[in-house]
């Protein structure tokens, strides 16, 4: 496997760690409304040379942050993605603006300040979002790093990223050594945002074999995250849950993780692999929502997985920084640890909170001209937050800055294009001996068996419109490996053939070990049918999710379950969540009583051409008064950010 990393050294330690492994020249050409998604985040904004200069420009104006705030970070989340993006698309238009711009950030580092690029005045540096915009310059960097083929600016790279690093390094540290410590070095979250850091300071490390930045990364981890409590020794003891933490913003938490991932890479040491798997499980078990994200009180750990049914949630939750960050995280957990769990997790978040995330109808969102009548008003690509139950999208923008131009951004619409990137990467993977197929999209990947001989991959489905899928492989001579197809937790009735004759489909990956053949083809049928989810009883509790601003503290606050959650019902086919919408032909405030069979299921009927707006699917779902009610996928519904396309998840009944 190492000849996969020849050319992407940061990336070399997987070869040990990892399960499987990621192919960086694979090639994807996908269709429908995948590839669509690609294609709008690409013309709409990453194309777009304004944007990237006005990102830069935060750099070049003197102390851009002034009142702490977060505008450093807009350039390198944006570029992850956009780096993902190109690694599919490969647009040379695309790589000729991110080219640019990633050589005008090279050229921001102010001389007389040693090279240092922040966004913050070296006057009061180190504080509020300093390092954490700091650390996307650095990220950004080195996912651009990936898809770079210029020798020359891959050394004018490194030697920016050094000199960022350094400028850090002199002056964070321990405080035995005359240094402000990491968690110290920020007022907000107890230094989780400035403890994140730690992702790109292993992979500089690991990029440039230098000690010191390996030395600065174990002072990271040994510092745990926080000032107030080791989150990575919480979650190696694996007593309490991430909600349960006195610290629990899910977006920074989950990036200081990210970043330890990346650490037990480079040491092997098994005590960092069981903390960032129980944090990972703990998620899943205590704070993921139907559609794939957290946070039912804004974007906290707050154990969603049982408050998503209460009407008292509010509408600033669920947010897209939250889902994106998750994608990222189960798609490195999955190349870890070969479970496919994580991939069922992955395309939960995909084909509902994200997909819905994006801004398809380019509305403004709705509150922005009365507030600040004197900005300039733009559609953002991404919105931030997603309802549950009866709500609308359009809730306000996270992370929302005015820039000196008077044009705004926000850190959800900055972040997004790294979910649509992240398919090109996990949707096909290598395994020792053999290739993974994780996702079925239809469309067509060129990739390498692990002999190094090419196969394609042409995969033929409406999924996940339907369960059926046909795989037809193409190689230039006979070989023997093993294919691994992820057959999801849900699919509880899966069948697969291979040139027509049936064969076991197991739990987790059906494993077809054989000589392969140009034309041969695999088919597979997934259980389609709808499954009706309740909500999980819980009375009350205690969490930690109120904030008191300004004092960078959380105190806790007392839950109670709403009196109505019960009242509610979602619906779930294959990965796709259900939703009603109010262009639908009904009100979704009304409450309606669907008819659901004794073994949990709903006999629902697709339906085509009904819906008023574009979908993935829509279907008509039974009610127990014989009628039908007509609703289409999650992502698909709200577009209109307002009343009119008012809409729920989770289905309020009689």
């Amino acid at each position: 496997m190492k000849q996969l990393y020849e050319n992407n050294p940061m990336n070399a330690p997987r070869v040990n760690t990892d399960v499987f492994f990621v192919d960086y020249d694979t090639e994807y050409k996908l269709r429908g409304f995948i590839d669509e998604a690609f294609d709008f985040i690409e013309d709409f904004q990453l194309l777009n040379p304004t944007m990237w200069e006005r990102f830069v420009r935060q750099f070049r104006e003197e102390d851009a942050d002034y009142e702490g705030g977060w505008r450093g970070e807009y350039w390198g989340k944006c570029m992850r993605g956009a780096a993902f993006v190109y690694s599919y698309t490969k647009n040379p238009k695309l790589y000729a603006t991110l080219e640019k711009t990633v050589r005008d950030m090279i050229a921001s580092g102010r001389e007389n300040e040693g090279g240092r690029i922040s966004s913050y005045g070296i006057s009061h540096e180190f504080c509020h979002w300093d390092i954490w915009s700091r650390k996307y310059v650095l990220l950004g960097m080195q996912y651009f790093y990936e898809v770079c083929p210029d020798a020359k600016l891959r050394e004018e790279i490194i030697a920016s990223m050094r000199t960022q690093a350094d400028c850090i390094i002199e002056k964070i540290g321990r405080k035995e050594e005359g240094k402000k410590p990491i968690a110290k070095a920020s007022h907000h979250w107890r230094g989780l945002n400035s403890s994140s850091l730690l992702e790109p300071i292993v992979r500089l490390y690991s990029l440039t074999g230098e000690e010191k930045y390996f030395n600065f990364a174990k002072y990271i981890v040994d510092a745990g995250g926080t000032d107030i409590v080791n989150i990575f020794d919480l979650a190696y003891n694996n007593d309490f849950s991430p909600y349960q933490y006195p610290v629990t913003k899910a977006y920074e938490m989950t990036s200081c993780f990210e970043g330890l991932l990346e650490f037990y890479r480079i040491t092997g040491i098994e005590k960092y692999k069981t903390a960032i798997v129980n944090f990972a499980d703990k998620i899943l078990e205590t704070d993921f929502t139907v559609i794939g994200c957290c946070g039912c009180t804004h974007e906290l750990f707050d154990h969603s997985t049982v408050r998503q049914a209460n009407t008292t949630n509010g509408s600033v939750m669920q947010e897209t920084c939250v889902t994106v960050t998750l994608m990222k995280f189960f798609y490195q957990l999955h190349v870890l640890t070969g479970d496919p769990k994580y991939v069922d997790a992955f395309e939960t978040s995909l084909y509902n909170a994200y997909l819905g995330s994006i801004n398809t109808e380019k509305v403004i969102e709705p509150s922005l001209p009365a507030e600040h009548p004197d900005w300039k008003f733009e559609p953002l690509p991404f919105d931030s937050y997603s309802p549950l139950t009866a709500g609308t999208r359009g809730n306000k923008i996270g992370g929302l800055k005015v820039m000196s131009d008077m044009h705004y951004y926000g850190c959800c619409a900055c972040i997004g294009a790294a979910g649509i990137g992240l398919v090109a990467k996990l949707g096909t993977l290598l395994s020792a001996d053999g290739i993974v197929i994780n996702l079925y999209t239809d469309g067509e990947i060129k990739a390498s068996l692990p002999s190094g001989a090419p196969i394609s991959i042409k995969i033929d489905t409406e999924y996940p419109k339907s369960g059926d899928v046909k795989i037809t492989l193409g190689l230039e001579k006979s070989e023997s490996f093993k294919l691994l197809l992820r057959n999801p937790a849900w699919s509880k009735t899966t069948s697969v053939s291979v040139n027509g004759t049936a064969c076991e489909a197991c739990d987790g990956y059906t494993v077809i070990e054989r000589e392969f053949s140009d034309g041969d083809t695999v088919e597979l049928s997934l259980d389609m049918r709808v499954q009706a989810i309740l909500p999980i009883p819980y009375g009350e509790q205690i969490l930690i999710n109120e904030v008191i601003w300004g004092a960078n503290y959380m105190i806790p606050t007392f839950d109670k379950e709403d009196p109505i959650a019960y009242r509610h019902v979602s619906l779930r086919r294959g990965p796709v969540m259900l939703a009603q919408e109010n262009r639908l032909g009904y009100s979704v405030d009304d409450p309606v009583d669907v008819a659901i069979d004794p073994d949990g299921y709903v006999d629902v009927k697709l339906t085509k051409g009904e819906a008023p707006y574009k979908c993935i699917l829509e279907a008509k779902v039974p009610l127990e008064d014989g009628s039908e009610m007509l609703v289409t996928d999650y992502a698909s519904a709200g577009k209109l950010w307002n009343e009119e396309s008012k809409m729920a998840v989770w289905m309020l009944t009689k």
